[in-house]
């Protein structure tokens, strides 16, 4: 049986490289368009990367801007009928 080290920190550098951060926001970016095709209700995104206690993943999310978002997910729970464009290509 092999012994496994595990480097906190190499997990933080993997959670923030380029190619997973570009893949996080593309998944972001899909959900959007599923939820809001034509830019006009008023959903948006943003990524950043969370607090490093350990773990410092990287967080993308959709979000409401608007007061019609607002009601339009509300009434037709939009985000959540949306995930699953995000599992998409």
């Amino acid at each position: 049986m092999a012994k496994v080290k595990h480097y906190n920190s190499g997990y933080y550098d993997l959670r923030r490289a380029p190619g997973v951060i570009a893949d996080l926001e593309s998944r972001g970016k899909r959900v959007l368009k599923a939820v809001d095709p034509k830019g006009s209700i008023g959903y948006a995104t943003s990524s950043t990367q969370g607090q490093k206690r350990p773990q410092g993943r990287w967080i993308v999310t959709v979000y409401t801007k608007s007061r019609y978002a607002k009601r339009h997910n509300v009434k037709h729970n939009a985000l959540v009928k949306a995930l699953d464009a995000a599992r998409g290509g």
